[in-house]
Formats: C-alpha cells, sequence, structure tokens
C-alpha cells in the first residue's frame, strides 16, 4: 500500500488525468505495482511473468475517472484497489484458458499448434485425382484446339487437306475425317439438314 492517508491516495489518483498530475502520482503507483506483485507471485505463480501484465491492467484502471468515481468512501481505497488488480488476474486467466482451449481445438496438448495448422493447410500439389481429371481436360482441349487448327487452315486459309495434314503431322484420312465431324456439327448448329 502506498504511503499517505486514503483521503491523499485518492486525490493523487484522481490528479492522473489533469493537465498536471500530483507529483507523488509515480511514487503512488509503484507502491500499488510492488504490493500487487508481492501477491500475485505468491497467490498465482502459475501465471510468471503474466502477472506483470495483470498489474499493468490493474493500474491504468486505477486512475481511470470512471472507476474513480464508484469509489463512494476513500478510507476504503485500499481494498477497493486489490478489488481491482483481482478481478484483472481472473480476466487474465480467463483469456489464457481460452487461448489454451483454441490450441486445443487445434491438435492434442502434445501436438505443436504451428504442425497442425500446416497440415490442415491445402497443399498446392494436386491430388492423383485432380492430376487425372487435369490430363483429361487438356486433352480435350488439345482436340478441340486441333480441329479448330484445321478448320482454320482449310475454311480460313483455303488450303487443301493435302498442305493442312503435313502442317499439322496428320494423315489426309484424319484431315478429312475432322473435316466432316467439323462440317455436321455445323450444319447441326445451324439448323440444316444433312
Amino acid at each position: 500500500m502506498p504511503n499517505g492517508s486514503p483521503e491523499t491516495i485518492v486525490t493523487v489518483l484522481r490528479s492522473a488525468q489533469s493537465a498536471v498530475p500530483d507529483p507523488r502520482l509515480e511514487a503512488t503507483l509503484e507502491g500499488f505495482r510492488r504490493e500487487w506483485l508481492g501477491i500475485g507471485r505468491r497467490r498465482y505463480p502459475a501465471l510468471g511473468a503474466d502477472i506483470e501484465d495483470a498489474v499493468q491492467g490493474a493500474l491504468l484502471k486505477l486512475v481511470s475517472p470512471d472507476k474513480l468515481a464508484h469509489l463512494k468512501d476513500p478510507a476504503r481505497v485500499a481494498p477497493w484497489a486489490r478489488s481491482i488488480f483481482v478481478n484483472e488476474v481472473i480476466d487474465l486467466v480467463r483469456d489464457l484458458k481460452r487461448r489454451q482451449s483454441r490450441r486445443a481445438e487445434l491438435g492434442g496438448v502434445d501436438e505443436h499448434h504451428e504442425d497442425v495448422l500446416r497440415e490442415r493447410v491445402p497443399s498446392l500439389e494436386p491430388t492423383p485425382e485432380e492430376a487425372a481429371m487435369r490430363r483429361q481436360r487438356l486433352a480435350v482441349i488439345a482436340r478441340c484446339v486441333g480441329q479448330l487448327e484445321v478448320a482454320r487452315l482449310r475454311f480460313v486459309d483455303d488450303l487443301p487437306e493435302k498442305e493442312i495434314a503435313e502442317r499439322l503431322q496428320l494423315t489426309r484420312d484424319g484431315v478429312a475425317g475432322q473435316l466432316k465431324r467439323i462440317r455436321k456439327a455445323l450444319r447441326t448448329a445451324l439448323g440444316e439438314e444433312e
């Protein structure tokens, strides 16, 4: 507990929000800090260095005008301040438990959470099924593009079937068959009879 009467301590704490805080403010806050660190290390040793976070949060609340407005009896400043610290510790413990439960959701206690996350991230490499489907799609596209090239050379460039076969390294019968299928598809698309 900081030095001074309870009324003086409350006055010093209220000065934190003024343009010129009381010169005793730093020493007053340090008194609370030392007391709370002692309590925290004795009662909550499992928190380790996290107890510093609880102390810091409680000190910020201690000088908050909203919190100070709830203090009706300055003589009760010590238990009031201690309750702020204890509530801050409870909030910290609750947050730590939430974080641990999130880690537990990712994997077991013995599992490293980064490894679990890496396992759940989709691979950039395709699965064997995806690779097979991709090869099938590429084959279909290659056939379509090949037919388009045959059609372009015959109907746009007006090349004979023999020259088309030589350029595309196909047989003449292969070119003729593709042209026949293309003509049939065009007639069907245009609604013409055979």
